[in-house]
């Protein structure tokens, strides 16, 4: 498989123009490193010393809320539940892309991954460095940046979106020169809003002639980094989502009504949705309206070493031993152990996680 040269990269571009693309070449010409030392350093600053969890008591719920720490290894996540400092907006887009510009211009890896979580540089801590030294070479003006009116795309692309970034996928344009422009997906996590991934349209590009509008060129753009998604998780032979991720897009599916990307992002006919039932999705819709967004929900990571050992044995039995256990717990439970759990594996073609299992009940009994 080799690399796609897109047609509208130029010489003279914008240097972070440059520096995304070479974020994709990188990753694919060499292997991709199992950790990514930033990151660890944000997650253990966010999470803390949890101690020995074979020596942990039976956790109450609270401690449910402040002890499980992701086990994502190959993501390595700021945790799900830190809050954003006072004054940073948690709804807007265009100011998801401004928080992750300052952060960069700060040298602040923390909070870049706090705003951003575009994998291939993620993947790769050289490509972050990279990021740093040119963000503070540029000049941000917030009056350059736009939200893209997403209806304006024909129906297959709005759907191609929802699928690769979410049903509550945002596009941010920001004017570059000559008519150039950045594109910024931003989707919503528990977390808060997250820059996703990033790409470039300029008049003219894909042979569509200088008067192509807006909206045919990120619809092209939309299926290049989709196509570019895909290729990188094959390289790195891990998915680009990690579970938790997962769980909180299909979340945004269900609150949207979406059937088609819930069904797709739960793995398909290979995932514990196969039929593509229309009440599948029915409980997971109504849940969400009384909360209005994921940000609104906790989803976590549970380490497997916290479940009760029969449980344990079952799942290794049933799906392997790279599973992983995700709850999203009821924010009106505060008392007990309300909540929803899911099962998540890496798919077949070993470039996603799908839902194997997932159930609402009163989780108590999974516990040690």
């Amino acid at each position: 498989m080799k690399t796609r040269k897109r047609p509208y990269l130029r010489s003279g571009q914008i240097l972070i123009m440059a520096v995304m693309t070479m974020m994709l070449m990188v990753a694919c010409t060499k292997e991709v490193p199992e950790s990514v030392s930033v990151q660890q350093t944000a997650a253990k600053l966010s999470a803390g010393e949890a101690g020995n969890a074979s020596e942990m008591q039976p956790p109450t719920r609270e401690s449910l809320r402040t002890a499980f720490h992701s086990e994502e290894q190959s993501h390595h996540q700021v945790k799900q539940e830190v809050e954003p400092p006072a004054g940073e907006s948690n709804h807007d887009p265009i100011q998801a892309v401004l928080n992750m510009y300052e952060a960069l211009q700060a040298n602040d890896s923390a909070s870049y991954f706090r705003h951003a979580d575009i994998p291939s540089v993620r993947m790769s801590p050289a490509m972050l460095k990279v990021l740093f030294e040119e963000a503070g070479k540029r000049e941000v003006r917030p009056e350059r940046f736009k939200l893209f009116d997403k209806e304006g795309l024909d129906r297959e692309s709005r759907q191609l979106l929802s699928l690769t970034y979410g049903s509550q996928a945002e596009v941010v344009l920001e004017e570059l020169s000559q008519g150039d422009h950045n594109l910024w997906f931003v989707t919503a996590f528990p977390d808060g809003l997250k820059v996703v991934e990033q790409s470039t349209i300029y008049p003219g590009a894909y042979e569509l002639g200088r008067e192509a509008t807006m909206e045919e060129l990120i619809a092209i753009e939309i299926q290049h980094t989709a196509e570019d998604r895909t290729f990188l998780a094959a390289k790195a032979k891990q998915p680009v989502w990690s579970p938790v991720q997962t769980v909180s897009l299909l979340y945004q599916a269900a609150q949207a009504e979406d059937a088609e990307t819930f069904y797709a992002i739960s793995g398909g006919d290979e995932g514990y949705f196969s039929g593509q039932y229309v009440r599948d999705m029915v409980e997971f819709t109504e849940w969400m309206r009384a909360f209005e967004s994921v940000q609104h929900i906790s989803i976590e990571s549970v380490p497997q070493e916290n479940l009760a050992g029969s449980y344990r044995e079952e799942y290794n039995k049933s799906f392997g031993d790279a599973w992983r256990f995700i709850v999203a717990w009821d924010p009106k439970d505060e008392a007990g152990y309300q909540g929803t759990y899911w099962i998540m594996a890496p798919g077949e073609d070993g470039i996603r996680y799908v839902v194997k299992q997932t159930l609402t009940a009163n989780l108590e009994s999974f516990f040690r």
